[in-house]
């Protein structure tokens, strides 16, 4: 029969271990703590992605219900939106500034240009809209005034992606019969190509409710995603099953795939550390958009979808028998790394344009000429976005 002092030591280990144990996991929790403060200082910060709405969208949403019908608030259930939902003083009289046929205009169009009057479509985001400048500012105004013969039909949209833009030329890109038609495209667009609800890529637009088509590769071809909430019923689903409904949304989100959801063991600072970690890994690694100079990946599902839909939207122009142009603009950080003399992010598009022989203007080289004489800020109208 055992002494009474041999249990002792099977006992003093346990003990011990579980001390050891307990050590380990509040130094790793400690070690995760510290990481989380010093990655904080360098801008990234636990966000998970959404699984309700923030009251801003609730506002919206209680808006957008209320009125019955999509008139004022640019719903459409096909493209997802027709004018972008910016309720500020300069929005709504942007706003204003839009013809029957939707376009960002003060004058009506006949269907048939005049004779001897060149007319062009130009179809994109906020950067072919014109969002920060006036309507006389706009660049679709200002070609008219120094070529009377030309006329610009203004179709861009704030916070549309190239996928938006084709579907939109689809539309209504014939009913006014262009001889030329600008494909616009801001840099940044790529990413906006694989995306279905904003506030999965972007905080910049907080009360933010529509969702988008998009295009999927499948062998090798597009394939149309539908706008997933394209008529009231489904925006009423969303007030009243929101977790569920933005679930449903990030099925077919790049950026939803990306990121991490939220969890009741989200207090543990290591639970946190790991899921960043995890998510850095698949951006950065495994599904990189950009390569480590910052240049788009030629592989990635976003470059690719979006080099099929200048191909498809080339074609139908050309099919329609209009002239397609490709219009590149740059943003601000395409400036600051031409600056650099760092790359050109877009610069597999280029490629691909020239191998296609693809008419095209990249608007970055009209500021090269400035770039010794004036500071970035200086060209950007005190603006930096």
């Amino acid at each position: 029969m055992p002494s009474r002092g041999s249990a002792s030591p099977p006992r003093f280990r346990t003990r011990v271990i579980v001390a050891a144990a307990i050590a380990l996991y509040l130094v790793i929790e400690g070690f995760s703590l510290a990481e989380l403060r010093l990655l904080e200082r360098r801008g990234v910060r636990f966000d998970p992605r959404p699984s309700v709405l923030t009251e801003n969208q609730k506002d919206t949403l209680s808006q957008f219900l209320s009125r019955g019908h999509a008139t004022g608030m640019g719903f459409d259930p096909v493209l997802g939106w027709t004018k972008a939902l910016t309720p500020t003083i300069e929005s709504i009289r942007q706003i204003a500034e839009t013809n029957s046929a939707g376009m960002r205009d003060d004058q009506e169009y006949a269907p048939f240009p005049a004779a001897g009057i060149t007319r062009i479509e130009a179809f994109g985001d906020s950067f072919t809209y014109c969002r920060d400048v006036r309507l006389a500012e706009c660049w679709a105004k200002r070609i008219p005034e120094m070529a009377p013969r030309v006329e610009v039909l203004n179709y861009g949209v704030g916070a549309y992606g190239l996928d938006q833009a084709y579907l939109r030329y689809l539309k209504v890109g014939a009913t006014y019969h262009p001889h030329i038609v600008f494909i616009g495209y801001m840099t940044e667009n790529f990413q906006r190509d694989v995306n279905v609800f904003r506030a999965f890529y972007s905080d910049a637009y907080p009360d933010w409710i529509f969702s988008k088509p998009r295009f999927q590769l499948q062998s090798g071809r597009l394939a149309l995603l539908k706008n997933p909430l394209s008529s009231f019923e489904d925006y009423q689903r969303l007030v009243q099953n929101p977790a569920q409904v933005l679930a449903e949304l990030g099925r077919n989100d790049f950026h939803y795939q990306m990121s991490y959801g939220q969890g009741p063991l989200d207090s543990l600072p290591s639970v946190r550390l790991a899921k960043i970690a995890w998510a850095t890994a698949k951006k950065q690694v495994l599904y990189p958009l950009l390569d480590r100079e910052g240049v788009y990946n030629p592989n990635s599902e976003a470059y690719q979808v979006t080099e099929k839909i200048f191909d498809a939207f080339y074609r139908k122009v050309l099919e329609d028998g209009a002239l397609p142009i490709i219009v590149i603009f740059p943003n601000t950080t395409d400036q600051q790394r031409n600056r650099d003399r760092k790359p050109r992010c877009y610069a597999p598009l280029l490629k691909h344009f020239n191998a296609e022989q693809y008419r095209f203007v990249d608007l970055l080289n009209a500021f090269q000429p400035y770039q010794s004489r004036y500071q970035l800020q200086d060209l950007l109208g005190l603006s930096s976005s």
